[in-house]
């Protein structure tokens, strides 16, 4: 799909019109559109094609215009133009966690800062203390973000990655009729970040499955095909590997590919200790197999319980599984409220009473509406006699929700001297407060 191709080329020009300083307005509209496309679940070409763009809550006809130039010639004339005089290294630099446009824009025209190795040796002498809004907290803030940008080159934040899996595996199910396929490797154990992705799977016909991976739209170019591999990069430039095994084998493959390595080598040395051996192909005494079908196989013939793949970090899980006290995860049912929504106040794309009804859908009792404080006007932060009247709007909609709260709250920035952009008298009456 195309929705997170718009998505990033959306939100890259929202940053380049912030980082020139053109109309806060403009900035908002690319913005709700990028998220518009990144929470977007059908697929904007099938949607573009049936004519009903349109239709599409938040997105207007000059948006509109741009996303069918998109599809149509993979560019947009307005993003090419406003990317002139934009250098490469410049946009590096808008990678980096925590660096906002503006920012950057103070950095650029006041200290010349081009590229990320300029920024780099700026944060180390300490040059930068003493420009407009930027302090030693700032430049720590700055410091912490060039080190995340290192460490995640060449990989995808699981926001990205778990629903570009989830699509594979379960357009590989529908069309091979497996439905022994899933995702391992650190996508599987929920990790926030993922380099390449890998998806497990087995069944009868082994060509199809890896012909159907190697042909699936999202792939960008075939790395490499067989029998019972395949490997592809998809969009955004994630590498995506396919291993077709054995079903007599898929559950210890599954265990071995999942990881962590810290965890697996616990395991083998466990094994070894019991006199067995554990590999992606099953548990073997001597040359006589002795499970691996399933995943559970493994852990039994160690003398444990099976393990979550979200706690194999080799933390203690071992041990908790060992002694039959593992942990139990959070499960989706047990979160009772989201305590951080936007709405159509300020820059959300949703009334108060839509996500009202949509939280009550998802069997949450509450929600806290935390809107942008007034410094934020690119966002349309609310000022106090805006907060007042959203206030006004809450209780109305409380007297008509049963068995469900919407709570007052606001993202409230810190000002540069420390202080907050909202009076004691207006925090007095929130429910909830966020500061950012």
């Amino acid at each position: 799909m195309k929705n997170r191709e718009l998505a990033t080329l959306f939100e890259r020009m929202a940053d380049i019109l912030e980082f020139k300083g053109e109309n806060p307005f403009k900035v908002s509209a690319y913005r709700k559109a990028s998220r518009i496309m990144g929470d977007l679940t059908q697929d904007i070409e099938e949607i573009a094609e049936s004519g009903t763009l349109k239709d599409v809550p938040g997105i207007g006809e000059g948006m509109a215009q741009k996303i069918v130039e998109y599809l149509k010639t993979g560019k947009v004339l307005k993003y090419e133009e406003a990317r002139k005089g934009i250098s490469d290294e410049l946009i590096a630099i808008m990678d980096i966690p925590g660096m906002g446009p503006k920012t950057l824009s103070i950095l650029h025209h006041e200290k010349g800062i081009g590229s990320l190795s300029q920024l780099e040796k700026a944060v180390e002498n300490g040059s930068l203390i003493g420009l407009p809004g930027i302090g030693e907290k700032k430049v720590e803030n700055i410091k912490r973000g060039i080190q995340l940008l290192n460490q995640s080159k060449g990989r995808m934040n699981l926001g990205m990655a778990f629903p570009l899996a989830k699509r594979i595996v379960e357009t590989l199910r529908q069309k091979t009729g497996s439905q022994k396929i899933e995702w391992a490797g650190s996508l599987r154990r929920m990790k926030e970040n993922i380099g390449d992705i890998d998806i497990l799977a087995t069944g009868i016909d082994r060509e199809k499955i890896t012909y159907t991976f190697t042909h699936l739209p999202e792939v960008r170019e075939v790395l490499a095909s067989g029998e019972t591999k395949a490997s592809i990069v998809a969009e955004g430039g994630t590498q995506i590997d396919l291993r077709v095994v054995e079903e007599d084998s898929y559950g210890a493959a599954l265990q071995y590919f999942t990881g962590s390595k810290g965890h697996n080598i616990r395991l083998r040395g466990i094994a070894k200790s019991r006199g067995i051996k554990i590999n992606e192909y099953g548990v073997f005494k001597g040359e006589r197999k002795i499970g691996g079908k399933e995943e559970e196989e493994v852990y039994r013939a160690l003398g444990m319980a099976w393990i979550e793949p979200e706690l194999r970090e080799d933390r203690g899980e071992i041990e908790a599984a060992q002694d039959g006290c593992l942990p139990k995860l959070v499960q989706e049912s047990e979160i009772k409220g989201d305590l951080h929504v936007h709405s159509k106040w300020s820059d959300g794309t949703s009334s108060i009473e839509e996500i009202a009804k949509a939280a009550q859908k998802r069997g949450y009792q509450y929600v806290a509406i935390c809107d942008h404080s007034k410094s934020l006007k690119i966002a349309h932060g609310l000022d106090e006699s805006r907060l007042m009247k959203q206030m006004e709007e809450i209780d109305r909609l409380n007297e008509k929700l049963k068995g469900f709260q919407i709570l007052k709250g606001s993202e409230i920035d810190i000002l540069t001297d420390g202080t907050l952009d909202l009076s004691e008298k207006a925090l007095e009456k929130l429910d909830f407060a966020v500061a950012a």
